[in-house]
């Protein structure tokens, strides 16, 4: 080999590393595409997810809310149904002790 071939081969060997580097930078270039786009991918995930949370709480919450209200309308009946009986069985007393009361105070 003489002075020409071994010009010839570090051209080949500058155009070679040129090449490298071109792919290299191709390659770079692509992987900062697709982690920008895994990234857009995740941040809509994360974001459906978060909201498929938050409506089942919100669902949950609303069906323990109607559970609470159906039980809270439950005790209110219970107890309007024993104060009812409660004055029914009072009431008689009631009568003669305000029928005393109004002997002493009014006069014969």
């Amino acid at each position: 080999m003489g002075p020409q071939s071994d010009v010839e081969l570090m051209k080949a060997i500058y155009r070679a590393e040129r090449e490298a580097d071109r792919i290299v930078r191709e390659a770079e270039e692509a992987a900062r595409a697709l982690l920008a786009e895994a990234a857009e991918v995740a941040r809509g995930t994360l974001e459906a997810k978060s909201l498929e949370f938050a409506r089942r709480e919100r669902e949950k919450r609303e069906v323990e809310t109607a559970e609470t209200e159906k039980e809270a309308q439950a005790l209110l009946e219970r107890t309007r149904l024993q104060v009812e009986t409660w004055v029914r069985r009072a009431e008689p007393g009631i009568d003669s002790i305000a029928d005393a009361l109004l002997d002493r105070i009014l006069p014969p």
